[in-house]
């Protein structure tokens, strides 16, 4: 499907003249705003690879909306001097880019982006309004949404859809209009109504819908808000030409005679040489290697379809005389593991294959059956065979095995995994992107496939041909994407990581999934019949404590009785009103017993509606749960899971402890837990080469006493609970760039005391505060960031002159190199761990992965030598400066191994 990617041009030269420093050419030239606009376009260009793409300016001041209210922007100052003279520049490096720029005379970008994206709407596109304006919000729908590069910079989430809408302004996007319209917008001088603030308006617009069902039934207005109704309703009905004015001047326009359709803005090849002039001459060099490639091509490969086994037979020998072959499966659903699969897409050696398995449409041709077709197969995924390609190897794995063939995956080559490598920030990374980024071409998209909900159809239920015709091409590109990603690796000086790490790891995890852990069932739905009760009771002792009963999981109604019934203060305000946020609950229960039964009650319920109640629905029919795990979610290389989400369990409490009691072995069998001690602060002293952790790490005292003991200045023996405490929070909190505003929030310290702490700690640990500042110091200078084992995150944002963006990127930089090393390192354990088990002919096998946790199921009478094995495998890991030290236990259950 085309994607046109709609820039706000405008807007992002002033956000990025204000977020960056001064920069100049050695002429004098003003750059910062151009450099910050250009690294923002390359991005766009590169990583969402679209089809098409224009670049939208103001041109002048002044509206049609200056003329329905001459107060409309009417305090907006000229632009200085410095950002006027960097327009002209702007538009030459868009130019320069092949990006055309639209401008036209009345009107605001804003309308002009509206018109441009509702057409392509009308047309087939796909379109992205690249943007940081809020206004744009009431465009957005299932086939447009929002990308703010500088939001996902700063880890605020750069995408927003009509999710994100309806979650940030408690409206849908085809009521943002309305709720502007009552609200205003103090940035343009729209004014709202006095008094009235965002959860009132997103309650009008959701009691009334629009403004004017809102002024016609003036009367309803005391129903549709929790209080001060009749006040309210006189200012809304005497402000009725007001709101009726700002809904014309907030609605974007989308009839704007544009000279241009979308189909006048595809992607052009730039001339590299004139590209290269111009940012030479505003000596932009560092931005040169992130040019992007040229736009793409259709890629159409014969296809030719293999209906019975004389055919499959002939490809597979055809396949066998190539070094690589493309991979795609065709799933019947989105579980990766235990999806049927519809058919297979093979490629090489200049030809490409379709094998339909699972096609079972009306008039669908008679098919192999898997047994067959496994049998016929088999040579290919056989030790010595072609290497495989595959977009997302895991699933296609899955896929294999649930055929009944078993790939040499040591030597298969992932293409996802290798551009999540390459660009960790990115959030996707589908084939169809990454092959348009990196090899220009534009593969056919599956015409009416669809998870099987709202009427989409599997690719199973679709005709073999139109499958054909779309696998096809995809498994013919995974051959060629692959040497371009290898190219990328090696450049980017990750090939290691990459062959070494991440690669080998894809059928480790797949093994993992396809063992899943067995469940308790019987006890889960015990402890949901305790946890039900227990709730039910902390709820009647809520509402005896507040006097009524009310919703508790309402923060609007739990803020009432906090802050208006009970008068407790208002520790923290948010756009939405009063917080109610854990910090705040736990401040307040210090006065009042209701916050802290309303903590307990949180903590109950997520845990029960997470885990107890959720994971038995989990349980497969071989009495275990099966996790999904995600080798690339997290920009500093940490492992997730989902169905389910494992790494949220919380770990040292009771009712967790609980929870993992669930997790059982098998009878005749242990779970083995083996958990790195402190890893992330012994990678912090490595790094720093502290002489006092170090000496704390390799003689094996209590790192934590011994930090109190120097940062308060007493000796060991004395040091307190309370000091032991504080020091935990500064050893850890350190690698996460903990400020003194950070320390005495979660101390509950006066800021001047905590800073006092932060700088006597950095007085004993001097060189820990020389390597934060080095690490920072670095970052800027090169605009990135790398792990011990050379895994990269761009942080570009570092130089930035705003400070939220700035102070991101900082903490970021330090935490990258630990918790990303952290990281590293234990996917080195699992392989070891994994490959010594096999070589010794064990029954045990690795189960779980947990922060940083390792859990083995094994035999009972295993158990000894596979402590002996976690010990020396994940101690081995890394070589650091101090010892990496492993905790293991034993027991029927998780809770009792950990």
């Amino acid at each position: 499907m085309p994607t046109l990617t709609l820039i706000d041009g405008s807007g992002f030269v002033f956000r990025a003249y204000h977020a960056l420093p001064p920069l100049t050419t050695t002429k004098g030239v003003p750059t910062h705003a151009v450099y910050g606009f250009t690294t923002m376009l390359l991005k766009a260009l590169r990583e969402h690879a679209p089809t098409h793409v224009a670049l939208v300016l103001d041109k002048g001041r002044r509206s049609f909306r200056h003329d329905l209210d001459p107060g409309y922007k009417a305090s907006r100052p000229e632009a200085p001097d410095d950002l006027q003279r960097q327009f002209p520049l702007v538009r030459e490096v868009a130019k320069a880019l092949a990006v055309p720029a639209v401008e036209l005379e009345n009107f605001e970008a804003d309308d002009v982006i509206g018109t441009l994206a509702c057409r392509a709407r009308a047309q087939g596109f796909e379109v992205v309004v690249v943007t940081g304006d809020k206004d744009f919000a009431q465009l957005v729908d299932e086939r447009l949404s929002l990308y703010d590069p500088m939001a996902e910079a700063s880890g605020r989430g750069g995408w927003t859809g009509p999710a994100e809408v309806e979650k940030k302004l408690g409206v849908t996007p085809s009521q943002v209009i309305e709720y502007m319209a009552i609200l205003g917008d103090k940035i343009d001088d729209v004014p709202g109504i006095p008094g009235v603030g965002e959860v009132t308006a997103a309650a009008l617009v959701r009691h009334f819908g629009t403004v004017e069902a809102m002024l016609a039934r003036p009367e309803e207005i005391p129903q549709a808000v929790s209080r001060g109704g009749k006040k309210l309703q006189e200012k809304i009905v005497a402000s009725a030409d007001r709101i009726r004015l700002n809904r014309k001047l907030v609605e974007i326009k989308c009839d704007v005679e544009v000279p241009q359709g979308p189909e006048a803005f595809a992607r052009r090849v730039p001339d590299d040489g004139e590209v290269r002039a111009l940012f030479s001459e505003l000596e932009f060099s560092r931005l040169l290697k992130d040019l992007p490639a040229p736009p793409p091509t259709r890629r159409d490969e014969a296809v030719e379809v293999l209906l019975d086994r004389p055919a499959l037979e002939a490809a597979v020998a055809h396949l066998l005389d190539s070094k690589e072959i493309g991979l795609r499966a065709l799933r019947d659903g989105e579980a990766p593991r235990a999806a049927p699969v519809a058919g297979l897409a093979l490629a090489g050696g200049g030809r490409g294959f379709y094998l339909p398995l699972g096609h079972r449409y009306l008039g669908a041709p008679a098919q192999l059956a898997p047994a067959v077709a496994a049998e016929a197969l088999a040579p290919l995924f056989a030790p010595g065979g072609p290497r495989l390609v595959a977009h997302d190897l895991k699933p296609e794995l899955h896929a294999l095995r649930r055929l009944g063939l078993a790939p040499a995956a040591a030597a298969a080559f992932d293409t996802e995994l290798a551009s999540r490598l390459l660009l960790p920030t990115r959030r996707e990374h589908a084939l169809a992107d990454v092959a348009r980024e990196r090899l220009s071409c534009e593969l056919p998209p599956l015409e009416g496939a669809g998870s099987g909900r709202r009427g989409a159809a599997l690719p199973g239920e679709l005709p073999v041909d139109r499958v054909a015709a779309h696998a096809v091409p995809c498994a013919a590109a995974l051959v060629d994407l692959a040497a371009r990603l290898r190219q990328a690796l090696s450049d980017e000086g990750l090939t290691a990581l990459y062959e070494g790490v991440e690669g080998p790891l894809v059928p480790v995890l797949a093994a993992m999934e396809e063992a899943g852990v067995a469940v308790d069932r019987g006890a889960m739905e015990s402890m949901s019949a305790e946890f039900g009760k227990a709730i039910r009771d902390l709820e009647a002792r809520i509402h005896a404590a507040a006097g009524h009963a009310f919703n508790i999981a309402s923060t609007r109604e739990l803020a009432q009785v906090l802050f208006e019934e009970l008068k407790l203060p208002v520790l923290k305000r948010l756009k939405t009103g009063p917080s109610t946020d854990q910090e705040v609950l736990e401040k307040l229960s210090e006065q009042h017993g209701l916050p802290a039964l309303v903590l307990e009650h949180r903590s109950l319920a997520k845990l029960k509606g997470t885990y107890v109640d959720a994971l038995p629905q989990l349980v497969e029919a071989d009495g275990r749960i099966h996790t999904t795990y995600h080798q690339g979610g997290a920009a500093t290389g940490r492992l997730s899971s989902s169905d389910p989400n494992l790494q949220n369990i919380p770990v040292r409490t009771e009712l967790s402890r609980r929870i993992r009691a669930a997790f059982v072995a098998p009878p005749g069998h242990l779970l083995v837990s083996a958990d790195y001690s402190q890893i992330e602060l012994r990678i912090l002293a490595h790094y720093a080469a502290d002489p006092a952790l170090l000496e704390s790490f390799r003689t094996g005292e209590d790192v934590h006493a011994r930090t109190a003991a120097e940062t308060f200045g007493v000796a060991p023996g004395d040091v307190t609970a309370d000091q032991r405490r504080v020091a935990k929070v500064l050893n850890f909190g350190i690698a996460y760039g903990l400020s003194a505003f950070g320390l005495s929030q979660r101390l509950d310290l006066p800021p001047a005391e905590a800073q006092g702490i932060i700088d006597r700690y950095f007085a004993r640990y001097a060189a820990v505060k020389r390597w934060l500042d080095g690490i920072i110091a670095e970052t800027r200078r090169t605009g990135e960031v790398r792990t011990l084992f050379g895994r990269k995150r761009a942080l570009p944002e570092i130089t930035a002159r705003n400070p939220a963006l700035r102070q991101s990127a900082e903490r970021m930089a330090v935490n990258t190199p630990i918790q990303g090393t952290a990281a590293d390192v234990i996917k080195i354990a699992m392989l070891g761990v994994d490959r010594v088990l096999r070589e010794r002919g064990l029954s045990a096998r690795l189960l779980l992965q947990v922060h940083d946790e390792l859990v083995v199921e094994a035999p009972e009478a295993e158990q000894a030598e596979v402590t002996a094995i976690l010990r020396e495998e994940m101690g081995g890991a890394a070589e650091l400066a101090v010892p990496l030290e492993v905790e293991v236990g034993a027991g029927h259950s998780w809770a009792e191994a950990h």
